[in-house]
């Protein structure tokens, strides 16, 4: 059909992204991969070698990437909240789309490429088998490292509430209390009272008194504070000046380095870990006293930045930003397929620490430039065919 005077007008641009913004994305993500693949080497068959001490370095190192993903999830949440939208279902079905079937996607991969339909498939019963799908697919991920598809997806469904939550409880504080209570406290107190609980359950399940695998890493209860911290993240930051701001993420800076050698010392301390390794408790990442701090205080300085309205200039991290939800999906299939699979590149790996670093950059760099690719080549393609439309040979 042909296009109206109107319709043939250049569209307005687009916002420019942050590349600061992008930046601690692209830290994130290249930090989830050199976790995941530099912490397979972080084991009892491999303890007290070089690639043992750089798997364990940098799964310490990055281990604010998971919350610090959260956190900016919920601040482009609340930017992108704070401008006019279309309806509730809208907001769903645009969540679900963008996040559920690449997720959906990735998980089929899994299922079949890293074995586990054959543990699937040797369940009892029809019931057994489909509790299994349910809970991995909904909760755990099929792939173990998937987890963090179920719980931002929780996470978003959950936005809507916690956007409005500070304005529900300072209508009924009025109704109580007049106008003595204000709407920025009501936000401080409600993260002040998630942070509890983040704590909480963290000291909890570090104890064993709760689940770890349970009622932290795939809990959206455990990560609420990072996410309404970053939704209401304008009204928190308003609380503190500019050099404030500034001396606070010093300070944070020093304590996250205070954590780094605390937990750095413990883990490496054999009459604690065992002399092969075989007592740590790695998994226990984000519950463990020194990272669960580190983490807040990391993600807290990182944050600073944002409030300062940082906008760095472009560059190969902040290239990976717009592709760190493809990163996660896809990383571990490609290092299974590309590393994994080959003694021969694990052994190189053991030889040469420094081949982790780079293949877990690789990784992040082939599948980010393929998205960009394809979005790049279907971006042409549509263009090309408006040119078409508007103007019909």
């Amino acid at each position: 059909m042909n296009a109206s005077p109107q319709s043939s007008a250049p569209a307005s641009p687009s916002k420019p992204r942050n590349a600061y913004i992008d930046t601690l994305r692209g830290v994130a993500i290249f930090g989830v991969a050199c976790i995941h693949f530099g912490g397979s080497f972080a084991n009892v068959d491999n303890a007290w070698t070089p690639s043992f001490y750089l798997g364990l370095f940098f799964g310490q190192l990055f281990n604010f990437a998971v919350p610090l993903f959260i956190f900016l999830s919920g601040v482009l949440a609340g930017f992108s909240s704070a401008q006019p939208s279309a309806t509730l279902w809208t907001y769903y079905r645009g969540r679900l789309v963008r996040i559920g079937l690449p997720y959906l996607a990735a998980s089929i991969a899994s299922f079949f490429l890293l074995n586990h339909y054959t543990a699937w498939s040797a369940l009892p019963g029809a019931g057994a088998k489909l509790t299994w799908l349910a809970q991995r697919l909904f909760y755990f991920g099929v792939e173990p490292t998937l987890y963090f598809i179920p719980l931002i997806i929780s996470l978003y469904i959950l936005q809507p509430a916690l956007k409005a939550l500070p304005g529900w409880i300072h209508t009924l504080t009025r109704r109580l209390a007049g106008d003595s209570v204000k709407p920025d406290h009501v936000v401080l107190c409600l993260s002040l009272l998630f942070l509890a609980l983040h704590v909480t359950l963290g000291v909890l399940c570090y104890r064993g008194t709760l689940s770890y695998y349970n009622w932290c890493r795939p809990c959206p209860f455990f990560w609420l504070f990072y996410f309404f911290s970053g939704l209401h993240f304008k009204v928190l930051s308003s609380f503190f000046s500019r050099r404030r701001l500034v001396v606070l993420g010093w300070l944070g800076l020093i304590i996250a380095l205070g954590c780094l050698v605390s937990d750095g010392l413990y883990l490496t301390d054999r009459s604690a870990v065992g002399a092969h390794f075989e007592l740590n408790n790695m998994d226990y990442a984000y519950a463990r006293p020194q990272l669960l701090i580190f983490d807040l205080v990391v993600t807290g300085a990182l944050s600073i930045g944002i409030a300062l309205g940082w906008n760095w200039r472009t560059n190969l991290l902040s290239f990976l930003g717009p592709y760190t939800l493809d990163i996660y999906l896809w990383h571990i299939l490609l290092l299974y397929e590309g590393a994994w699979r080959h003694a021969e590149v694990l052994e190189s790996c053991r030889q040469m620490p420094e081949l982790i670093l780079i293949i877990s950059a690789f990784a992040c760099l082939i599948i980010a430039g393929v998205k960009y690719s394809y979005t790049t080549l279907a971006l042409t393609v549509r263009q090309y065919r408006l040119v078409l439309v508007r103007n019909p040979w």
